[in-house]
């Protein structure tokens, strides 16, 4: 995860497409801690993986942001449809719940999924999550 988030964090790639990336590893990252039976190790993993790439994922939710504050209202109504189009967003819809419950206790871990399924929510839709 480290590698590929610092990748796209550093890359010159649109910044939806970074965003893209950064959800598609936020979706792989919370399938492997969803397996964890043992909450100690879902705890050490989910620390792990947040202080190895809350770096990367911030600076790609800043560009992210930044872009989408500059879009004019026909380019948002597209970006909105793209979102709901996008192949992961199901993965999201299905995955960010389960995780939020399992780490409600853990107000680190939710601000930060709460920034990345918000880049999304406010294009598809709040009631999507």
């Amino acid at each position: 995860h480290q590698k590929e988030l610092s990748r796209l964090a550093n890359s010159n790639l649109p910044a939806e497409q970074k965003l893209d990336g950064l959800i598609q590893d936020y979706i792989k990252f919370m399938q492997e801690d969803l397996k964890f039976v043992d909450p100690v190790k879902g705890v050490k993993f989910v620390q792990k993986y947040h202080a190895q790439n809350r770096a990367s994922m911030e600076k790609i939710l800043r560009e992210s942001e930044k872009w989408q504050g500059g879009l004019n209202t026909l380019d948002k109504v597209a970006l909105g449809v793209r979102t709901v189009q996008k192949p992961y967003l199901r993965d999201l819809i299905d995955l960010a719940p389960k995780f939020k419950k399992k780490y409600k206790q853990y107000a680190a871990v939710l601000e930060l999924t709460g920034k990345v399924t918000g880049s999304l929510t406010k294009f598809a839709g709040k009631e999507l999550f």
